[in-house]
């Protein structure tokens, strides 16, 4: 690329990113990243809000910045030898003593990008860092940068931050205040956390997120060949979200005969933050391996606009909608099953210091045995005197032998 294209490109660059927008603060510890020289790299799925944390964080700080978005389709014959170009640019617009913090935007595909941003840290360079795919974080990379970066996990809007975007208080007096709460969440429940649909009230963006990142960032990328068979392994992960799964299913609703593909293809929607997978806890690593996974989505959304559902399917919904704001609260996660089945175990260091299940109400008798059950089999096991169970609205403390089971409505728990 030219020098002078780049350098036309980087300032129209600095003109948007600088433009004043209904910024959202998320909720991130901002200030220990901000502190220290260290590289900070952020990373998430597409249309969740990393562009915007930059400019939070630019907001904040009195230094001078240079955004450049690598996503532009400008910058499709960007080099190596660019890089310094930038360096240069950075110089013309500020002057070759001024201090620069570099805000760098979906560098995933860019080559040795690792390299230059390690040359701009030994020259005591503040660097942020946004990406959409996990290569970001690859062994590699990690290697390269250790000891010199940070990690922030970014994910769509939780609760908290949607009553935020929509001017509400989190904590309530009347009955009448907490009634409007579980309105809200009952919208935050359905349409899930991307920060666009969210302001403009438009679920259908959910589909077109799912689909440019399905074609773009893993069809192309990957050149995958048989995409049929592709996306019917991937409608049938997102149809069944919370279930186990084994890979003889996989291989016979997608018609993927190699197994190895199939994991394959289940690690780039990984990658990408589209979906998840967690193992059945067991002390022995080899036995986690070989047992069955289980599969979430990324995002609530998809649960409404991709998914294919014979009912409703609430109960999955709300287990996913757990599942993602444990993964934000930076958890270890795994499921337990023996003779009955716990949804979340949460590991720290060692132990397992947490159980949970989640369960759209406890109405019906046979359910909440079954929920119990599940939750008392896993407290025995982990030796732990405590349990939760997530429902819907529904809020009790029931104690059965020195055990004691907190049942408490997801909304609260988000709030916390």
């Amino acid at each position: 690329m030219k020098k002078e294209k780049l350098r036309q490109i980087i300032r129209d660059q600095q003109e948007l990113f600088k433009r004043k927008n209904d910024l959202i603060d998320r909720d991130i510890p901002l200030k220990r990243f901000m502190q220290g020289n260290e590289i900070i790299i952020i990373t998430g799925i597409r249309r969740c809000g990393k562009s915007s944390l930059l400019k939070i964080i630019s907001n904040k700080i009195k230094e001078n910045s240079i955004y450049i978005n690598f996503d532009d389709i400008r910058m499709v014959d960007f080099d190596t030898d660019n890089f310094l170009d930038i360096e240069d640019i950075a110089s013309e617009i500020f002057g070759s003593k001024a201090k620069v913090i570099y805000f760098l935007d979906e560098m995933q595909n860019i080559k040795l990008w690792e390299k230059w941003v390690n040359n701009l840290y030994s020259k005591d360079i503040k660097v942020f860092v946004t990406g959409s795919n996990s290569s970001l974080l690859s062994s590699e990379i990690s290697t390269y940068l250790t000891g010199r970066n940070k990690v922030v996990d970014l994910y769509p809007f939780s609760f908290k931050e949607f009553l935020i975007l929509r001017g509400v208080k989190t904590e309530y007096q009347t009955t009448s205040e907490k009634q409007y709460l579980i309105s809200l969440f009952q919208e935050y429940f359905k349409k899930g956390g991307f920060p666009l649909i969210l302001k403009n009230n438009d679920l259908e963006l959910s589909k077109q997120y799912f689909e440019d990142i399905l074609y773009k960032d893993i069809i192309s990328r990957y050149d995958i060949r048989k995409t049929k068979e592709y996306k019917d392994l991937v409608l049938y992960l997102f149809s069944n979200v919370g279930s186990t799964y084994s890979y003889s299913t996989l291989k016979q609703v997608s018609g993927i005969k190699s197994l190895s593909m199939i994991k394959n293809y289940i690690d780039y929607l990984k990658n990408v933050f589209l979906g998840f997978t967690i193992n059945k806890f067991d002390y022995s690593i080899k036995k986690q391996k070989v047992s069955s996974s289980k599969f979430y989505a990324g995002d609530n959304s998809f649960l409404k606009t991709v998914a294919f559902n014979f009912s409703e399917n609430a109960g999955h919904r709300l287990e996913n909608l757990v599942f993602i704001n444990l993964l934000r609260k930076g958890k270890e996660l795994y499921y337990h099953h023996e003779k009955t089945e716990c949804d979340f175990v949460i590991k720290q260091g060692l132990k397992i210091i947490e159980v949970i299940q989640v369960s759209l109400n406890l109405s019906n008798p046979k359910t909440k045995n079954r929920e119990i059950e599940g939750l008392m089999e896993a407290m025995n096991k982990y030796k732990l005197k405590k349990g939760l169970i997530l429902t819907l609205e529904e809020e009790d403390e029931i104690n059965l032998k020195s055990k004691k089971i907190i049942v408490k409505p997801v909304w609260k728990w988000m709030l916390n």
